[in-house]
């Protein structure tokens, strides 16, 4: 049976700043959380939401409940519409067929009616079908769609990040050797999305809050709309407004939370390798990798720990039993590591065996996941049947907590990694299938607590294969069981700037490919060249023949690779004050230029080079065999070449040598000022005792740029304040840097300030190196010659 809601008869404004609008076949609801977040709720007549399926929806949008309206809602009628004015947000709701149309700014950004005379589309944004005496067992929502629109976010998805034109399965899949450039789906499916129209101005965000759905096209089926299919309910969306992308992913934060900055070690350099773990002799494999990393003199942070030393001798993987012939006193193991300066996050994965040991006791206390008979469901997992922990059962969540502080917190472990999460349920019958979305975010949700329990001013470290709408609260991300080949290299570079934009700010990749063939040298240095500026240098991998991906895999490739290493380390105060942005102002590490310069025509959206922060224009190779790389700068501003520190305005292609070697290839925006701090070795502490601006002037005179840098001691807490703020103002002639947030002591350290060739520091009033010690800081610098 089909239900619509049309022929609107009446407009209320009632509490909660929402607007009802009743009609045949049910109501609209409006709610206005913002002028910029608006939520459209459809409640037709008779159908009932499961309350599993709300109780996840609002799990979804659990921090929207401490936002505050301040603004005032008009409410007028016109013979065929209702009207509701908020600030700079009008939504226009037509009588007729219930249509809900969006504006912002005068200009309409989502809704309307879908075709013309000639065309045979749908003239009901939403329908809903019911089966029998079932409620809500399926709806579908169809938008306008226009010949320039564009698409981007979605979560883990291959491809470009322009979704336009491709259909989406969301459902979480453990995807080993997903081809990068079409697989669908993958391991995260976000129902949130951006919808870019320049020539219309149109820039949107959209969210789905079901966890339920089950495709989003784009633009495949028809050229005439873009749909949303999902199971039961509730039948909703909220639309996301603003000025420009940025503000649009900031009101999104507002709605499912911000990114939980993670603490500073993480950011840094790590080993993993399933081959380190699975062997009977991993204990010693572990050490022999720090042993290695210690005796090259390579920065390392520590070791993501696969599962391999849960492996049993009969080959099972058991949650939370050591293996005691490999680690015959793991507390011990832990402890010594911890105090070495060394990190470990532990692989761990919420399928209980049912041979495991403990299956019988944790069958007993229905910690599990449960069929409509209330036994514990058993599906197929890693190594034969097993029952997954039930998350949203409190009693099961504590117990979980419980192991993971006894068998790793308790020993010095910072990590945790949450992994083979996805929980493919397929059987409909189940209630968990109702939530299954947001598994692995309650998952992470335990994880985070048991950190906060055990420390409670500091961030934990907490990573998630697997997530949904409201992981970045909890958890940082990768790309997954990537390939060793040149095509994910590239792709996953493309998938990167998609996470960004999907509220996933913090991620990286398997460099070197975790899957597949042994990478090829050239390769393993070019995706090293890569995490450079990025969140996450993991070099992790798997081979059936036991040998794993290292940074001397090849004698040649040592060099260059420390190196990388060490360019990384060396930018750790930039790429962390950028994590630092994202998580209080929600924007992107890596940002797409398409989206970033959005009136410079000539960028497209497949442009696989992209801003890393405000100020760096990331270059990268990602094809065998080329010795140059192609960079177009954005037209507008001038582009600093940092290694010959040549100036060129923007609106250009340059072809520029890029050997794959020791050295990383970057672009610098004018009126920047770089945080680096050189021969940085560890990540102890994060007030750098040398912290040496990148000073890159801006062409005209009396025009200046401000960037922040913001700086802390690494792990504590962001709630509490204590983290510091620098305006970087950069004019033609000068760098002025204020503190405008002062949180913890950071004096006595030295800054210095560099500028490019050509230029030169007045050193009348002020040397390029001081001892901090005061509130500001004025330099003067003076152009010499004419780069």
């Amino acid at each position: 049976m089909k239900h619509i809601i049309y022929s609107l008869t009446s407009c209320t404004l009632d509490k909660d700043h929402t607007v009802l609008a009743t009609g045949s076949g049910g109501m609209l609801s409006i709610r206005f959380y913002s002028s910029e977040i608006v939520k459209v709720s459809y409640l037709f007549e008779g159908i009932s939401i499961d309350p599993t399926l709300a109780c996840s929806s609002a799990y979804m949008t659990e921090p929207s409940q401490s936002l505050v309206f301040h603004e005032n809602l008009f409410l007028e009628e016109e013979p065929t519409l209702f009207r509701i004015t908020c600030e700079e947000t009008t939504v226009e709701i037509e009588k007729s067929h219930a249509l809900v149309s969006i504006y912002h700014k005068g200009v309409l950004q989502h809704g309307g009616r879908l075709g013309n005379a000639d065309t045979v589309v749908p003239s009901y944004q939403v329908r809903c079908f019911t089966k029998g005496g079932e409620t809500g067992s399926f709806s579908r929502f169809n938008f306008p769609l226009s010949g320039d629109d564009e698409f981007y976010g979605l979560g883990d998805k291959s491809g470009f990040p322009n979704r336009r034109g491709r259909r989406f399965a969301m459902f979480n899949r453990d995807s080993l050797g997903y081809d990068a450039s079409n697989s669908d789906p993958l391991y995260k499916s976000i129902p949130f999305f951006l919808k870019v129209n320049t020539k219309e101005q149109v820039l949107c965000g959209l969210l789905f809050d079901q966890t339920l759905v089950r495709n989003i096209d784009l633009g495949m089926e028809s050229p005439y709309y873009f749909s949303v299919e999902s199971d039961g309910g509730p039948y909703s969306f909220v639309t996301f407004l603003g000025q420009g992308y940025q503000r649009v992913l900031f009101n999104y934060y507002c709605m499912t939370g911000f990114p939980s900055l993670p603490p500073l070690f993480s950011f840094g350099f790590f080993g993993s390798s399933m081959n380190y773990a699975e062997p009977d002799d991993a204990q010693q494999r572990i050490l022999d990798y720090f042993a290695t990393i210690e005796k090259h003199h390579i920065p390392c942070e520590g070791m993501y720990v696969s599962s391999g030393y849960l492996k049993s001798p009969q080959g099972k993987r058991y949650a939370f039993l050591w293996n005691r012939k490999k680690f015959p006193d793991y507390r011990q193991f832990l402890t010594s590591l911890s105090k070495r300066g060394y990190n470990l996050c532990m692989n761990i994965k919420p399928g209980i065996l049912t041979t495991h040991p403990w299956y019988g006791q944790l069958e007993e206390k229905g910690y599990f996941i449960q069929d409509s008979n209330g036994q514990a469901y058993r599906e197929f997992f890693w190594g034969g049947e097993a029952s997954f922990i039930d998350f949203n059962n409190p009693e099961a969540k504590e117990w979980w907590k419980s192991q993971l502080k006894e068998q790793y917190l308790d020993h010095g472990c910072t990590g945790i990694w949450n992994d083979n999460n996805e929980l493919e349920l397929e059987d409909m019958e189940l209630d968990a299938y109702k939530s299954k979305a947001v598994y692995a975010v309650r998952m992470a949700e335990a994880s985070f607590e048991v950190f906060k329990e055990k420390h409670p001013d500091k961030r934990p470290w907490v990573y998630s294969r697997s997530g949904s709408c409201g992981i970045q609260r909890f958890a940082r991300t990768w790309s997954g069981d990537n390939v060793s080949d040149w095509k994910t290299l590239k792709y996953n570079q493309y998938m990167g700037i998609g996470f960004g934009l999907s509220g996933l700010p913090y991620f990286g990749h398997d460099l070197g490919g975790f899957f597949g063939s042994f990478p090829e040298e050239e390769l393993l240095v070019r995706s090293c060249q890569s995490a450079v500026f990025q969140g996450r240098f993991v070099i992790h991998s798997w081979r059936e023949d036991g040998n794993p991906t290292e940074p001397w895999s090849y004698a040649t490739a040592l060099d260059p690779i420390r190196s990388l290493i060490e360019e990384h380390y060396r930018f750790m105060p930039y790429i962390y004050s950028c994590a630092f942005e994202a998580a209080l102002e929600g924007k992107p590490l890596e940002r797409s230029l398409h989206l970033e310069f959005p009136q410079d025509e000539a960028i497209k959206g497949n442009e696989v080079n992209s801003m890393f922060g405000p100020s760096i224009l990331k270059v990268l190779v990602t094809d065998k065999g080329k010795e140059t790389a192609t960079i177009y700068l954005p037209k507008g501003v001038a582009w600093f070449n940092a290694e010959s520190g040549k100036r060129t305005e923007g609106g250009v292609e340059l072809t520029i040598p890029y050997p794959c070697d020791g050295k990383v290839r970057w672009f610098a925006q004018e009126g920047s000022a770089i945080a680096t701090s050189p021969f940085l070795k560890h990540l102890d502490k994060g007030l750098f005792d040398v912290v040496e601006f990148l000073i890159f002037p801006m062409t005209k005179k009396g025009i200046t740029r401000t960037t922040t840098y913001r700086e802390d001691d690494g792990q504590t807490s962001l709630d509490l304040g204590a983290f510091n703020e620098w305006d970087c103002t950069v004019g033609d002639s000068s760098l002025v840097m204020t503190k405008k947030k002062s949180g913890i002591s950071g004096t006595g350290r030295i800054f210095r300030f560099v500028v490019p060739e050509g230029y030169t520091i007045e050193n009348k009033n002020f040397a390029p190196e001081r001892v901090m010690t005061s509130e500001s800081v004025t330099i003067h610098f003076f152009r010499t010659i004419e780069r």
